[in-house]
């Protein structure tokens, strides 16, 4: 090979690699380092939250909602069914480009598709979802966790907390075990929710965003052996809800995979959002479900203020009971969890899988990221309630 030929090959060989495979292999490195430095500047991702985001998941949302069922969970059970036939399809096709021997230009041809592939998948994922990480966090814009509570405060909390939910459970209608439902049950639940959402959202101008209709999952007694109680899928922008949970956890844990189609990424926010959501809704189901949630958080900020003198605490909550259907709406969460019992590398793989997840879009704590911050219900009481 002449010299000059030589360059030639090289020139078009370096063009040819460079866009086919480098170029969107660097474009995804770009993205994830934009994300990484926009965490040091939230108004960006604030103001993408409220333009961009709203802008770029208004389609997806709107086609979602035209179907009653999970758009999310038909793609991934065709995905999975259809891997081994993909690989039989592959492993043909390469016996045949070798036996004709253009395997190289095969492999290329395979690589470039991947890597664009790729870059499309995550740059989509970063308009509909991770770009949401980098803005800043609810509790802040809502003015809470700015101050430590007395004894004395929190229990009045308890008390504002026990009452709503005694109040509440008495309005709630109850299936035939005499556990706390909605009327027409969970699907009716999930039909109406995209409007009890709302007109809650209405209260709160920190929450805003676009809406759909929540997809009950079919196989959702299967994906409670993940403990997966709910899943937002950004690209079709779908909310997607466990319907084997009994009810109570189920309204709550739907109303925080609805808040991530508010722009609510990370996963504290879009408790929080839930939470806010359920105690301010005016259907005595939603709202009871969300102040059964705030027991267990105000019990714990309790226990820390007793500086864990559980017979203290204990001496107290006896002078303010809850109503028999909250223990009974308990014991049934309880009973249920009781049957589920997956292997564990299923509990370690799911648990792994969601934890690499969250710390690959720069969740440092992971799975811990689901916790709230300590005080959440007081702040709420003492600035939306007692404050308002």
């Amino acid at each position: 090979m002449k010299l000059t030929d030589f360059k030639a090959w090289l020139k078009k060989s370096w063009k040819h690699w460079f866009f086919g495979i480098v170029l969107p292999l660097l474009l995804v490195l770009f993205l994830y380092i934009l994300q990484a430095v926009l965490m040091s500047f939230p108004s960006v991702g604030e103001n993408y939250a409220k333009t961009g985001f709203v802008f770029f998941s208004f389609l997806p949302a709107k086609i979602s909602s035209l179907f009653p069922i999970s758009l999310a969970e038909i793609f991934v059970v065709t995905l999975v069914l259809s891997i081994p036939i993909l690989i039989a399809w592959f492993v043909i096709r390469i016996r045949r480009a070798v036996k004709a021997q253009r395997g190289k230009k095969y492999f290329f041809n395979v690589g470039r598709a991947a890597a664009w592939t790729l870059f499309g998948i995550y740059f989509l994922f970063m308009l509909l979802q991770g770009m949401n990480y980098t803005r800043y966090s609810l509790d802040e814009k809502l003015g809470f966790g700015r101050r430590q509570y007395t004894v004395e405060e929190l229990q009045e909390v308890y008390a504002w907390v026990i009452n709503g939910l005694n109040e509440t459970r008495l309005q709630c209608p109850e299936d035939e075990n005499g556990v706390v439902t909605y009327p027409g049950g969970k699907y009716a639940f999930l039909s109406d929710l995209q409007d009890l959402y709302e007109d809650s959202a209405k209260k709160f101008p920190q929450i805003t965003g676009n809406s759909a209709r929540p997809k009950p999952v079919a196989l959702s007694h299967y994906w409670s052996y993940t403990y997966i109680v709910g899943l937002y899928f950004p690209f079709f922008a779908e909310p997607n809800i466990n319907v084997d949970v009994p009810f109570v956890e189920m309204a709550y844990n739907a109303c925080h995979e609805m808040s991530h189609l508010h722009g609510y990424a990370v996963e504290n926010d879009a408790n929080l959002a839930g939470l806010i959501i359920a105690l301010s809704s005016d259907c005595p189901s939603l709202r009871y479900s969300g102040y059964y949630e705030a027991v267990g958080l105000i019990i714990k900020d309790l226990l820390i203020a007793y500086n864990n003198d559980r017979d203290g605490l204990s001496e107290f909550l006896s002078h303010y009971p809850a109503v028999d259907g909250y223990f009974r709406d308990f014991r049934n969460g309880t009973a249920y969890w009781e049957t589920i019992d997956p292997p564990k590398i299923v509990e370690d793989v799911s648990n792994a899988a969601n934890d690499t997840y969250l710390k690959a879009n720069k969740q440092k704590e992971g799975v811990k990221s689901y916790n709230m911050p300590t005080s959440t219900v007081a702040d709420y009481y003492f600035l939306y309630v007692k404050g308002a």
